[in-house]
């Protein structure tokens, strides 16, 4: 299974924040992607950095889905890219006020929890996903992240 974990829906005030946890979420998503069983192939969580979109729209995070195909096809001009097959996909959205009190470093290590809390919804789709093994999946994320340095808190999540 091939994991990206994306921090591209974002705005000025937090562009920062976001290049950041790009590079820290590549370095994870690369010693995480292996074989977990199932039928997953691509598992991609977005992380919405963009609290003006929040309120403009109004709309929750989005929630976990599992596609059997998504298409690669070019929109507006940009380059077609091969389809992409069994996805799973959903978003994490942080508190933006804890945002506002953190330093970038403490942002990060709160983003690695919400991550890894957010998760859990791998347990609950299990079945969904064909034999997928969630629990060996959030094993191996909590063991890379804290043998990158980071401590999973569950009390600011």
């Amino acid at each position: 299974m091939e994991v990206l974990i994306n921090a591209n829906i974002c705005d000025m005030s937090t562009v920062k924040l976001a290049d950041e946890l790009r590079d820290v979420f590549t370095k994870l998503a690369e010693q995480l992607s292996g074989n977990y069983g199932g039928d997953i192939e691509h598992l991609w969580i977005d992380l919405e950095l963009s609290e003006m979109s929040v309120q403009a729209f109004g709309r929750p995070p989005k929630p976990f889905r599992f596609q059997k195909r998504v298409s690669g096809a070019s929109r507006m001009g940009l380059p077609a890219i091969p389809d992409s097959f069994n996805v799973g996909h959903y978003s994490v959205r942080p508190d933006f006020e804890v945002l506002k009190e953190n330093t970038i470093e403490q942002n990060i290590s709160y983003f690695v929890g919400l991550v890894y809390k957010s998760t859990e919804v791998l347990l609950t789709n299990q079945k969904k996903l064909g034999g997928f093994d969630a629990a060996c999946f959030r094993k191996k994320l909590f063991s890379v992240c804290t043998g990158s340095g980071f401590t999973i808190n569950n009390e600011l999540l």
